[in-house]
């Protein structure tokens, strides 16, 4: 068998064993964290739920998952992601679940807290755990694939939420809000299941791999991880005097601060243009968007070759003209939504575009906490983006169009940080070369 064909098939067997279920795990992950978007529709009535008592809500969870994101990355380094990541997904199922119960505001803040603490270092374990299984070349498409997941949440969630909120409310004397986190806890706990019992640490632990397969790979994946230290940060504490790794985090909290917002306030905004729509209509047009990102991040991460940062620019400045375009059509509904759509392809896209980056960078245990790192700094927009909008809303007395401009700044500030992290990155290769080159021959 040619080298070719070994790392052909390798990779196939790979991408068909273990990219589906990751697929499924943050898909449902993303489903337990955006739910609440629906919800919210029914918590008006039940506790006088504010906009900004909302935007509070759905941003609480970012404060926890940040606080525990880091050492919950370390802890999958020592255990394996196999316990860790099945740990991580029942945790926030049981969590998921219980939030169905909530009295009032106050406990429903505790319970999103305790969510982010209970599916910190989701995320940034499965891209730790694609590294350790894709090199550089095939890694991007994977990724790729796996965070389609978001949208995806988006597709499948929207239209179901809505379902849920109409068709259970009232079921055994439970509201239709309490019965979206109920039944949105349960696919958590059965998908750790499915984890502990088909997932593998590392690809020594397979028997489906051949040995020429299991040889090219290892011996790829470790002359990449030699390339990646050079000039990356070493140990768990570096990172966090790392200029790259500092920058990569500021670029991700803008590029999260540009999509975030969409993801939770979507259907407020769906139904501020047509005060008719019913919840089943708000989940299917809610769907569309999330629908065309999927499909956009699909094929970006198939087509594009290109490994620098313009793929992720373009994705963040085609974003950023259509929110302005939706923010200027919100009188045209049907122009209002189709920019909307537009800027949900390019947002979510940035994403993949964007993990590639320091996947690229960073090595050994430094990728275990920098990437963490860079996620859970990054994540700080899940809490400062739906708030600022929510606030914004609230004191403009809901001017949709206003609030937009929150998406707008951060993806055209990201655009700039991302350049800023480039060039520092190519100037510290630079630099560790120039030294290497005049060092002392022994």
């Amino acid at each position: 068998m040619t080298a070719d064909a070994v790392r052909a098939s390798a990779i196939r067997k790979i991408t068909r064993r273990i990219v589906p279920l990751l697929v499924i795990g943050y898909l449902v992950s993303y489903l337990d964290r955006i739910n609440i978007s629906f919800a919210a529709l029914g918590m008006e009535k039940s506790f006088g739920l504010s906009p900004v008592a909302y935007g509070f809500a759905a941003g609480i969870f970012y404060l926890g998952y940040i606080l525990a994101e880091v050492p919950s990355n370390i802890i999958m380094l020592k255990v394996g992601a196999r316990i860790w990541l099945t740990r991580i997904m029942i945790s926030w199922g049981v969590v998921a679940a219980v939030t169905a119960f909530s009295p009032n505001t106050t406990t429903l803040f505790v319970l999103r807290f305790l969510l982010g603490v209970a599916e910190a270092g989701f995320f940034p374990g499965i891209i730790l755990y694609l590294t350790r299984w894709f090199p550089n070349k095939e890694r991007p498409r994977a990724m790729a694939t796996v965070l389609i997941a978001i949208p995806l949440s988006g597709l499948v969630g929207s239209p179901l939420n809505g379902w849920i909120l109409s068709a259970f409310d009232g079921l055994y004397g439970l509201s239709g809000w309490r019965w979206v986190f109920l039944v949105g806890g349960a696919p958590a706990i059965l998908a750790g299941i499915a984890f502990f019992v088909l997932l593998r640490n590392r690809p020594e632990d397979v028997t489906w791999l051949s040995p020429e397969e299991r040889s090219w790979l290892q011996s790829t994946l470790d002359a990449e991880e030699a390339e990646r230290r050079i000039g990356a940060p070493s140990g768990y504490r570096a990172v966090f005097r790392s200029k790259v790794v500092l920058l990569l985090s500021a670029a991700f909290f803008l590029l999260a601060s540009g999509a975030y917002p969409l993801t939770y306030w979507l259907p407020s905004a769906i139904k501020g243009l047509g005060s008719q729509l019913t919840s089943v209509q708000i989940g299917w047009l809610s769907a569309v968007p999330f629908l065309l990102a999927s499909v956009c991040m699909y094929l970006t991460g198939r087509w594009v070759k290109d490994r620098s940062v313009r793929p992720v620019q373009v994705a963040l400045g085609v974003s950023v003209v259509a929110f302005v375009g939706t923010a200027v059509s919100l009188g045209t509904p049907v122009l209002a939504f189709a920019a909307i759509s537009v800027a949900a392809m390019a947002a979510q896209t940035a994403k993949p575009l964007f993990w590639a980056l320091p996947t690229s960078f960073l090595a050994g245990a430094g990728a275990a906490s920098g990437i963490a790192l860079i996620n859970s700094l990054g994540n700080l927009a899940g809490f400062v983006s739906p708030f600022a909008v929510g606030w914004i809303q609230q004191e403009s007395r809901g001017n949709v169009g206003l609030s937009m401009g929150v998406m707008i700044l951060a993806n055209a500030l990201a655009m700039v940080v991302v350049a800023a992290t480039w060039i520092a990155r190519r100037r510290l290769v630079s630099s560790h070369n120039t030294t290497e080159a005049h060092a002392p021959t022994p």
